[in-house]
């Protein structure tokens, strides 16, 4: 069985490329998220869930064709399911298997609390500006002070949000670790084994592991969607290379075009408010059910509309914005006509 369609992920070392920059107010977070047991995080998580009219129940994962298409369209909610038909099963196949569940599981959740990150920290600005503005006595008003409730609410949301995603993207991550350890042990030389370390190397940061695995693997690396995925991933967690990882992902896209976890990708690396919100809107075309979309779709369609606004804004007080001709009142008559070019006399006025 070839998984071309499933590697790999995001994890651990990308979560410390990414958000390891960031001090003060990061660190306390991440002393919060570490208070946190996974059972908080997982009952914290699908309370959200439930609140955000997303179902908790999910239908089940009978055959591994189902499971196959169930990695390839990112049905985190399915993933248990799925957990529980190969776990414990002999063969490679059942183990890689396995093994990409629990790290897939792990990428997933990674990517969401680097976004929700990204998005407490927009909260945590503005909070800041508008307590100054408070305290300066500046015009703060009734519209201001509604502003600094909704991000004050966002911040923290985005905080404890955040904090149970990345408890559990390090529980799936220490699970499919001991899948893999063991696929090393009894299939040391099979290819699969081989993609399972390269995948779990790079969400663990061990850069030599995954250097010698994923040399086994260069020869499909041109025209296997797994594997581009996977070097965006590199590019982006060992490399902090935006630009480069958001050029794989979409050429992963264009081998896989399901490929739903580098499309959910895009919706990380991109930087603008714009950007970000047209890869999450084809996200969410892609799979309307994806966590991204449910979880932290609110918080992106709001920073877009707020983007939008602003420029509208300065768009209006662009120079010669107010001499633009007013648009004629519904029923009013035409401005008349100037005479030909040929008239001596001057043109009418409007």
């Amino acid at each position: 069985m070839h998984h071309s369609c499933l590697l790999p992920a995001l994890g651990l070392s990308l979560l410390l490329s990414l958000g390891g920059c960031a001090g003060g107010a990061n660190s306390a977070d991440a002393a919060s998220a570490a208070s946190m047991s996974s059972s908080d995080a997982e009952a914290f998580i699908k309370d959200v869930q439930q609140k955000r009219g997303q179902p908790v129940e999910q239908p089940p994962v009978t055959n591994i064709d189902e499971l196959l298409g169930v990695l390839e369209s990112d049905q985190v909610g399915r993933f248990p399911d799925g957990v529980r038909l190969v776990a414990g099963k002999p063969g490679v196949d059942a183990m890689s298997l396995h093994a990409t569940l629990e790290l897939a599981w792990s990428d997933d959740f990674s990517t969401l609390a680097l976004i929700l990150g990204e998005l407490q920290k927009r909260a945590n600005v503005e909070v800041e500006r508008l307590n100054a503005k408070r305290e300066s006595g500046s015009g703060f008003d009734d519209a201001d002070a509604k502003d600094l409730e909704k991000n004050q609410a966002n911040a923290e949301f985005d905080s404890k949000a955040r904090g149970a995603l990345e408890v559990l993207a390090q529980d799936h991550l220490r699970a499919g670790g001991k899948v893999v350890a063991e696929a090393r042990r009894q299939f040391p030389k099979d290819p699969q084994t081989y993609r399972i370390v390269a995948y779990y190397s790079l969400l663990s940061g061990q850069w030599l592991e995954f250097d010698a695995a994923i040399g086994w693997l260069k020869n499909d690396e041109a025209t296997d969607a797994g594997l581009i995925y996977l070097r965006a991933l590199e590019s982006l967690s060992r490399f902090a290379v935006r630009k480069d990882a958001a050029l794989l992902f979409r050429k992963a896209l264009q081998v896989n075009p399901k490929m739903t976890r580098a499309q959910a990708k895009l919706a990380l690396v991109e930087e603008g408010a714009d950007a970000k919100y047209a890869e999450f809107e084809k996200l969410k075309a892609l799979a309307p059910q994806h966590p991204i979309v449910w979880l932290a779709g609110p918080s992106i369609s709001s920073d877009h509309e707020l983007s939008a606004s602003f420029k509208k804004a300065r768009s209006a007080r662009q120079p010669g914005a107010d001499d633009a001709p007013a648009s004629p009142a519904p029923g009013a008559q035409p401005p008349a006509s100037a005479p030909p070019a040929t008239s001596a006399q001057p043109a009418a006025a409007p």
